[in-house]
């Protein structure tokens, strides 16, 4: 099962352009078979959610809401996308109290483009090497700011820290949804399977559209 984890939208992100309803027909488009909210800093109440998983649906399409957090640390922004809480987190100023929040309610913590370059062109908009000392569950691999260097630093702290690694858009504009995703080995349907299966490690990033046909790519858990 493919799912883009890292979208957003203009019902809760200001910076996007995408409309929830229209985001449904470019992911089947697209070729995915889920796709996951995350807003920054807040989380699709389910009462607004469960319209649009309804209507997603009829067209074999999962969406599932997460969030995007972004915090403050070491003079730069590091943003972390999470998943399986009840609950917005709004903006943090500590990475490790973020993740030690989110764990203590069940949740996880994946490390956002954390290699990706700083528009000011100096270090990272993302953890960087600050990774290694963070108790994240997974790392966004592929994403659209990540250079060749930045994905082989992501891919050599996922094998020393012993962690998955995710693929995700980014979208902000509907003709970026699905360039960038992650598969799943198992059915996801809830937060919670997506939980945990990205514990499990039982995940592969993904690098442009998705070229298994929506039949075939399908599995039951």
């Amino acid at each position: 099962m493919i799912i883009d984890l890292h979208v957003h939208t203009r019902r809760h992100s200001g910076c996007s352009s995408i409309e929830p309803l229209d985001l449904i027909g470019r992911a089947v488009e697209m070729g995915l078979e889920g796709v996951a909210l995350t807003e920054h800093g807040i989380l699709w109440k389910e009462e607004n959610l469960f319209p649009l998983q309804e209507e997603a649906d009829k067209r074999g399409l999962t969406i599932l809401a997460g969030e995007e957090v972004t915090c403050f640390s070491n003079s730069r922004k590091q943003d972390f996308l999470i998943f399986g809480l009840k609950r917005s987190l709004g903006s943090h100023s500590s990475p490790s109290e973020l993740i030690r929040r989110v764990h203590d309610e069940g949740g996880i913590v994946i490390a956002a483009h954390p290699f990706k370059p700083s528009r000011h062109g100096i270090g990272y908009h993302g953890t960087g090497e600050d990774l290694y000392g963070l108790d994240v569950d997974a790392i966004e691999l592929y994403h659209p700011d990540h250079t060749e260097t930045g994905r082989k630093n992501a891919r050599e702290a996922a094998k020393a820290m012993g962690i998955p690694m995710t693929g995700g858009s980014d979208a902000h504009e509907l003709d970026r949804v699905g360039i960038m995703s992650t598969r799943f080995f198992h059915r996801i349907a809830t937060a919670e399977e997506l939980v945990r299966e990205i514990r499990a490690g039982r995940i592969e990033p993904l690098q442009g559209r998705p070229i298994r046909a929506r039949s075939t790519s399908r599995q039951d858990g």
